[in-house]
């Protein structure tokens, strides 16, 4: 999955406007993404030209749809805070 393409995706809208139909917006231009026998289909120029790799489009769908495999890819880019833990006196 490509990092860069994963990371753009954040920032799209995603609007679901029927059964395996999503419209994506929030770039340059509106698209349209399809799921087909199980595939996501986009109609960008991106998913033309790189056939194999996802558009930052399907990848924002797969987001929407809580795919786990776009969700532990995005935990591993985005840096998560240290927890701060109270340190405790020991006694002597």
């Amino acid at each position: 999955m490509d990092a860069i393409r994963l990371a753009r995706a954040v920032y799209l809208r995603v609007e679901r406007v029927g059964p395996g139909h999503y419209v994506v917006t929030g770039g340059a231009a509106e698209h349209t993404v399809r799921a087909v026998a199980g595939a996501l289909v986009c109609d960008c120029a991106d998913a033309a030209v790189h056939g194999g790799a996802e558009c930052k489009h399907c990848l924002a769908v797969r987001l929407r749809r809580g795919d786990p495999a776009a969700l532990t890819a995005l935990r591993a880019l985005v840096a998560m805070p240290r927890r701060k833990h109270a340190r405790r006196k020991v006694a002597a």
